[in-house]
């Protein structure tokens, strides 16, 4: 019996699936051998932060500006297959008097 074992840890996001081809040959007189191809797909864990398109972003809004006038969109993703639909978004500090609001799901910041 063969086993297959990794010696280094394996990463979805860097290599997803790996091909190998194993031989197996006897000890025979005159040795006979097969090969056999093995498809080993590497699954996704959530073992990356979702990351957001620019570093820091520097929104304006014009004073006065009437109710629900959107401000900025921002925009993440995940580098973890399964996360990115996932994704939320919540403001979490900054805005005590609750001038802005953002939409958990699309990103998008609203003047409230």
């Amino acid at each position: 019996m063969g086993v297959i074992r990794t010696q280094d840890l394996l990463d979805h996001e860097t290599v997803p699936h790996y091909w190998l081809t194993v031989y197996a040959t006897d000890r025979g007189v005159v040795p006979l051998s097969s090969f056999v191809e093995v498809y080993i797909e590497v699954q996704d864990v959530n073992d990356n932060a979702p990351q957001t398109s620019e570093p820091v972003y520097y929104p304006s809004v014009m004073e006065n500006s009437p109710k629900d006038v959107s401000i900025i969109q921002i925009e993440a993703f995940d580098p973890d297959t399964q996360s990115s639909e996932k994704l939320s978004y919540r403001i979490t500090s900054g805005n005590p008097q609750g001038f802005f609001n953002i939409n958990s799901k699309t990103g998008e910041c609203l003047r409230v």
